[in-house]
């Protein structure tokens, strides 16, 4: 994944909590982010930015897609999903890969069974703040049913109960923003 998605990248925050498919598949998106040009910032490194352009999607879910040359092609599906017990202008995002085929590449078009990331995203006024959660073998995420957790930070969910508890636990503790984004 390149640095535009910091968003869900695991590698870049230590950690993530992810699916094999969507664990969300039934439930209705909600639209809290208007389209349009976004920069990107890492919380860790401010001056590490990059750009990209939100699309929406007939379906309710977005598109966000790079604009820099480096990384012109390269996209992310997202939905944004309002969980009941979540604060104020919080909501649920699931993520998945969809970057353009480039020669020499292989190709891992976008399916059903895709990896998905989730964490959460708070709506600011100009723009969003993202909350990328990291997995501790020995923590309590961890030690939920349907949840496996590796050795580099992440946990794979097999069941969306265990996943909605994690994120609603995870919405009361301080905020740690991975990842900002502003509009242009």
């Amino acid at each position: 994944m390149k640095k535009l998605f910091v968003l869900m990248s695991c590698v870049l925050v230590a950690g993530c909590w992810q699916s094999t498919g969507s664990l969300f598949g039934d439930a209705k998106p909600v639209q809290p982010f208007r389209a349009g040009k976004l920069v990107a910032s890492n919380a860790e490194k401010p001056t590490d930015i990059s750009h990209s352009m939100l699309t929406v999607g007939k379906d309710g879910s977005y598109r966000l897609a790079a604009t820099d040359k480096k990384d012109l092609g390269d996209a992310m599906v997202l939905r944004f999903l309002a969980l009941p017990g979540l604060p104020a202008n919080v909501y649920v995002f699931e993520a998945v890969s969809d970057d353009a085929c480039k020669p020499g590449q292989t190709c891992h078009p976008m399916t059903a069974r895709s990896e998905r990331d989730y964490g959460l995203v708070r709506a600011t006024k100009t723009g969003a703040e993202v909350f990328n959660p990291d997995c501790v073998k020995t923590g309590a995420v961890a030690k939920l049913p349907g949840v496996k957790a590796s050795d580099y930070g992440s946990c794979t969910f097999s069941n969306r109960a265990s996943l909605e508890k994690a994120l609603l636990d995870l919405s009361k503790q301080g905020w740690k923003t991975s990842v900002t984004y502003k509009y242009e």
